[in-house]
């Protein structure tokens, strides 16, 4: 693992390999105080005017022979700057729960350090994916109307990765740094539908068990006719929250008919 030191050393050899830049930061586990024996460490450079090549990569040697794998991200200061304003969305990374992107300020130029003040761990607001969730309920009835498991198993896990971030409507405030911090807030909800944490489980293919189409099948029905009625019964909490139209749905009982 690094320590402070050779981070500033990494920053140093970035500034030297690109003469435009303004600023290097790293992201991810090292950012986040994180950092474990095989973890890579993820660099940002951020420079005047566009760059050559977005990405790639470079190796170092560790003590005791282990090879760290760094990825070298480098970008326009502008487009770093693009991120943060509208505030950005949360991802399916996150499970669409609020989230953020914890980077660290290595080393900058007096001008862009004024500049990116506030602008260095990005937050993600929480995105409710109601509509995506309800195409999906649709794709996995398909799927198993015309007999492709595959395709069953692909829809349920797409459509379970959308609770969630419905759910969170109804449920305390939760804050995801990494897709494995996000998934254990995602199965802790307390406001859930029945059987809520197996269903989701099952349908992203994580509960360790073997299942067949029709667990599937029923797992993902269950969770979005699950999540639709809690939902049905707090309209409040979706109204403005949702994509348009879905609101008055659920206070008609459409979308309760859709998923019959």
């Amino acid at each position: 693992m690094l320590d402070e030191q050779d981070l500033a050393g990494w920053a140093e050899r970035l500034r030297a390999e690109e003469p435009r830049a303004v600023a290097v930061l790293c992201h991810g586990s090292y950012a986040r105080g994180e950092a474990e024996a095989h973890s890579d460490l993820d660099m940002d450079v951020l420079i005047e005017g566009q760059p050559e090549a977005e990405y790639r990569s470079a190796f170092a040697e560790l003590p005791g022979g282990r090879l760290l794998h760094v990825t070298i991200a480098t970008m326009a200061l502008e487009e770093w700057l693009a991120e943060f304003s509208p505030p950005a969305l949360a991802e399916e990374w996150s499970l669409f729960l609020p989230a953020r992107q914890v980077a660290w300020l290595l080393w900058a130029t007096p001008e862009a350090r004024a500049t990116l003040e506030g602008h260095v761990t990005l937050w993600l607001a929480g995105s409710p994916q109601l509509q995506d969730l309800l195409e999906g309920a649709a794709k996995v009835r398909n799927a198993a109307a015309r007999g492709d498991e595959l395709g069953l198993r692909l829809a349920a896990q797409d459509m379970a990765a959308r609770c969630p971030s419905v759910l969170a409507l109804l449920n305390p405030p939760v804050l995801a740094d990494t897709r494995r911090a996000a998934l254990a807030a995602a199965l802790a909800l307390p406001v859930a539908p029945p059987g809520y944490r197996d269903d989701l489980l099952v349908c992203l293919g994580l509960s360790g068990r073997a299942t067949t189409a029709a667990d599937i099948h029923g797992a993902a029905l269950r969770l979005a006719r699950g999540t639709v009625a809690l939902l049905e019964a707090n309209l409040h909490a979706a109204r403005g929250q949702v994509e348009p139209g879905l609101p008055e749905a659920l206070a008609d009982g459409r979308l309760k008919r859709l998923l019959v």
